[in-house]
């Protein structure tokens, strides 16, 4: 007999499920019970820090490092979730890391293969993201990825960070803004849509509540999601290709959301503004990149300012090419990477990992 500790309903109904775990298995939702038990198998899984925990008042624990040290020594393997990864969560890992504890991220460290063999990609952007349009097949019909654009690019950027500082100042110092769609601005304010100047809406969305920022709730021709998951349609069907500036550009790790997932549902070329190696771990999961149709290696300039610079290049380069003839060779990459995105059961692929750690257990 398995016997497993969850602390919410997410990892009841979704996550365990999915295990297809060769014994059969018990839950257990009472920390102490749990840690309390003697069992040959016992594993624990974790949304402490997703704020999901049903059990984040208990006070047999102080805090997510103190339960995740108590759940290391009480199992044989310890499982948590996060849908972000940054740069403080290595922090925490400093503080509670132990060998027999896994992290579920969506993205990966740097140069860091300790970590790394530490790190399940759970590709929680995508999932959610792709679930939209898997819902709302007609959406995606409208899009038109193969047509010649009036404008080639679009760099939609959102709230202020150095990385979008270099695209906004680069395309008004080479004078691209007749061939860029592009919108920017606002610091993050606790009383106003910090975009609300700027952002544009995409028809059929329904503010839920309060908009202070793009991560709040929307419905979408009756689909509940994050205002920055929905393909702005009437945007790419402008343009030819994104500029991409994920939610981080920090070098130690690549964290991969909506800003990337939307480009590759709606079969579009992109470029990419964040942090190094981001183009080598996005391939890592399987999808490809541009390279040989553009000059892919500012991926691996780890000078922030450098790599920029390489990397807009290659957007003054598209921005002086046939369209038609960029997608003819763009078009083996943007499909094969649609159907992956759209096909893969993420939260599967996830959990085969883990089950993969799992089994030594149980022989």
């Amino acid at each position: 007999m398995i016997y497993i500790y969850t602390d919410s309903q997410i990892l009841d109904l979704e996550w365990i499920p999915k295990l297809k775990l060769p014994q059969e298995y018990t839950i257990i939702k009472s920390f102490n019970q749990y840690v309390a038990l003697e069992a040959d198998i016992k594993l624990a899984f974790t949304t402490h820090r997703l704020h999901c925990d049903d059990d984040i008042n208990n006070s047999a624990y102080q805090g997510f490092e103190d339960k995740i040290i108590q759940l290391s020594e009480h199992s044989n393997l310890v499982f948590s979730y996060e849908s972000e990864l940054h740069n403080f969560h290595w922090q925490i890992w400093s503080a509670c890391h132990r060998d027999n504890v896994y992290w579920c991220l969506p993205g990966f460290v740097n140069d860091r293969d300790d970590i790394n063999s530490h790190i399940i990609c759970w590709g929680d952007w995508f999932k959610t993201t792709t679930a939209i349009y898997q819902a709302l097949p007609d959406k995606l019909s409208e899009l038109k990825p193969y047509e010649t654009k009036p404008w080639y690019f679009d760099a939609l950027l959102g709230v202020r960070k150095p990385h979008r500082d270099f695209v906004y100042d680069a395309v008004n110092a080479t004078g691209l803004n007749d061939k860029i769609i592009m919108s920017y601005g606002g610091s993050w304010d606790d009383t106003r849509f910090y975009a609300q100047d700027y952002f544009i809406w995409e028809q059929g969305t329904v503010p839920v509540g309060p908009t202070l920022g793009t991560a709040d709730w929307a419905d979408y021709y009756g689909h509940r999601c994050h205002l920055s998951q929905i393909i702005p349609i009437k945007v790419y069907n402008d343009s030819a290709y994104s500029i991409v500036a994920e939610t981080d550009h920090d070098n130690t790790l690549s964290c991969f959301t909506e800003k990337s997932a939307k480009p590759m549902l709606a079969r579009r070329l992109f470029v990419a503004f964040t942090g190094y190696k981001y183009l080598s771990n996005l391939q890592k999961l399987g999808f490809k990149t541009f390279n040989g149709i553009i000059d892919e290696s500012y991926d691996q300039i780890s000078d922030d300012h450098n790599r920029y610079t390489q990397a807009f290049e290659q957007v003054k380069y598209l921005c002086t090419q046939d369209q038609t003839q960029i997608y003819d060779q763009a078009r083996p990459i943007l499909e094969h990477n649609f159907e992956l995105i759209m096909s893969r059961d993420w939260t599967q692929w996830a959990s085969d990992q883990i089950c993969e750690l799992i089994l030594p257990l149980t022989k």
